[in-house]
C-alpha cells in the first residue's frame, strides 16, 4: 500500500478505528518505509512510540509536508511542548540519523510544502480542548480515534 493513498482509514476525522488499529494501518501502509519502536534500540523506542502516535491521532502519512506537520503539532498540540520535543529529537541517534538522511534541502522542502496547513495547526492547538498526552494511557488504544478526536478537540488538517 502507498503511505501517501489518502485512503488510509486514521486520516479520516470521525475514524471508528481504534488507535491500536489505527497504528497498525499507518505500520502496514509503511511497511519497509518506518521502523516499527520494537524494531528499534531501546533508547528510541519510546520516542518513535509517541511520534507515530502523533502521526495517527492528527491524520498524517509520511510525506515531508507530512512530517513537518506531525513535528508542528507535537509541539504545538501535546502535553510535551516545543522545547522537551526538540531536546528529544536532539538526543535520539534514531533522530539525528533521519534527519541527516532527509537533508536540509528535504527539511525545507518539506517545511515550504506544509506551510499553509501550518498556520492551521496554530489555530487548531487554540482550538483544542486539551493538549494530547505525549505518553498517553494504554487505554487509549482501544478507544476509537473518533472518540479520541472528539474529547481533545483534534481536527485533522
Amino acid at each position: 500500500m502507498d503511505a501517501t493513498a489518502h485512503g488510509l482509514r486514521y486520516r479520516e476525522q470521525d475514524c471508528p478505528l481504534t488507535l491500536a488499529e489505527g497504528l497498525a494501518e499507518y505500520y502496514a501502509a509503511n511497511e519497509g518505509i518506518i521502523a516499527r519502536p520494537a524494531d528499534l534500540p531501546p533508547a528510541s523506542a519510546a520516542l518513535f512510540k509517541s511520534h507515530d502516535m502523533c502521526h495517527v491521532i492528527f491524520g498524517l502519512d509520511t510525506t515531508l509536508a507530512d512530517e513537518a506537520m506531525a513535528d508542528t503539532r507535537t509541539m504545538l498540540s501535546c502535553d510535551v511542548g516545543p522545547a522537551k520535543y526538540a531536546l528529544y529529537l536532539g538526543a535520539d541517534p534514531q533522530a539525528q540519523k533521519i534527519l541527516k538522511d532527509v537533508g536540509l534541502g528535504g527539511f525545507l522542502w518539506g517545511m515550504l510544502k506544509a506551510l499553509p496547513r501550518m498556520g492551521r495547526a496554530v489555530v487548531e492547538a487554540f482550538r483544542m480542548k486539551k493538549k494530547w498526552p505525549w505518553q498517553p494511557p494504554d487505554s487509549f488504544q482501544s478507544r476509537s480515534l473518533g472518540e479520541l478526536r472528539s474529547e481533545f478537540g483534534i481536527r485533522v488538517i
